[in-house]
Parts: structure tokens; sequence; C-alpha cells
């Protein structure tokens, strides 16, 4: 069995001994039964902690022993993607951290469903990250992607994105993924359900986006997030 895994970016360090916040002491002691002595790893800012755990009472501390960094993927990936519905935007966020995405810039499409702003943004962009927070945990990621607020692709700011830039589209002039010449770091963008309006893909064309395929069949918007993600993983 693996051991269980800690974020650590809400827990309080001193001299090298960590306070483990409630909600993670309470997963800790009351699902996966640890006790003084038990060995945990700690995930933090690109690195992975092997901790000791150290049970009293309800609270837990956390003795660190070692850290080493975690390898960096071959290829920097940055995801562009559409809010969709929120099952299948919830799955999206967890592929793309289970698959090392780097950044995520969040996009307000003509076809998006969801239109967020205010608190209301505020409480879905916290939620949003505590799911990225969970998903790199039980994948044992060392740092989960960075999240950036929703904007239309009119102001997106095309500075913030990498030189190779793709994007995931239906259309007969898109060459399939895995025979595009790929640079890193990249971005690929994916769109809401029922693909990018053609206003959209125009300006996406203006960016410099190649477009690309993800294979013959009509995908799901969240599981092309999973293909395409997964493939430059495992590249």
């Amino acid at each position: 069995m693996s051991l269980p895994r800690l974020r650590l970016e809400k827990c309080i360090c001193k001299d090298g001994r960590w306070l483990i916040d409630q909600e993670q002491a309470h997963h800790l002691i009351r699902v996966r039964r640890c006790c003084t002595g038990s060995l945990a790893e700690g995930l933090l800012s690109g690195e992975k902690v092997q901790l000791r755990l150290l049970c009293e009472g309800e609270l837990v501390f956390a003795e660190e022993l070692s850290r080493t960094a975690e390898a960096s993927p071959s290829i920097e990936l940055h995801l562009l993607l559409g809010l969709l519905k929120n099952d299948q935007f919830d799955q999206s966020l967890r592929f793309a951290a289970e698959t090392s995405v780097h950044t995520i810039h969040l996009l307000a499409c003509e076809r998006s469903v969801p239109r967020y702003s205010g608190i209301k943004l505020k409480e879905k962009m916290s939620r949003w990250d505590k799911i990225l927070e969970e998903a790199t945990r039980q994948a044992g990621a060392a740092a989960p992607p960075v999240l950036l607020q929703p904007v239309t692709l009119t102001e997106l700011d095309p500075d913030l994105l990498p030189d190779c830039r793709l994007a995931a589209m239906l259309s007969p002039e898109a060459k399939p993924l895995s025979k595009t010449e790929i640079t890193s770091p990249a971005v690929i963008a994916i769109g809401p359900e029922g693909d990018w309006s053609p206003s959209e893909t125009e300006l996406l064309l203006e960016k410099n986006f190649k477009p690309v395929n993800l294979g013959n069949r009509i995908l799901r918007a969240s599981t092309a997030v999973a293909v395409a993600c997964g493939w430059f993983s495992m590249n």
C-alpha cells in the first residue's frame, strides 16, 4: 500500500516540524488509521517530502525526514479550457492535474453554458483549486496546476501563452496531434461542448494556434482533455 499523501500548503512548519491542518489530520487518523511513527509523503511546490507522523489526540504533527525534487515532464503543458457544466468541468480539472498540466487558462466561450462573476466566481475558483489539490494528492504530483480566472478569447493575453500553440478542432484542416511537431513549453486549447464558434475559431487562428484533431471520433470535452493531456504526459 502506498504512503498516505498530504498537501502541505495549508500546514504550518516550524523548525522542520509540520502541524497538519485539521481536515487532513482527520483523514490520516480516521481513514488511513495512522499513528505515531507512521510514514507519509508531503507534496509541496514541486518537491516530495518524506514525513514521520506524531499523533497527539486529534492533532497530527510530522517530522520532516528528507526532500526530493519531482522530475519535470519533458513537455511543460498549458491548457486553455472552455468552461463546461459542473460534472464535466470537475472531471477535466482532475484529468489536467493528474497528467501534470502546468497552467490552466480558463475561457468563457460563446457556447459555454456556465457564466460566473463576483462572489459566485470567487466561490467557484476556491472549489476548483480544492479539486486540483485533491487530484494531485491522489496522483502523487508535487504541485497542482496554476489556475487562472476565466476570460474571453478576445481578452486573452497572448504573452501569457507559449509559442507552440495547438487547438483541438472539428475541422478537416486539423492534423492528428500525434503527427504534429511539438516544442516545450506548449499550450493546447480545448473548447466547450459543441466546439468553438466560428468567430472563436478565427481568433485562435489569428493567435497562431494550429488546428489538431484527437482521433476519428467526436469526443466529449472532458474526454478530449483526458486524451490530449494524457498524450502529452506520455511524451
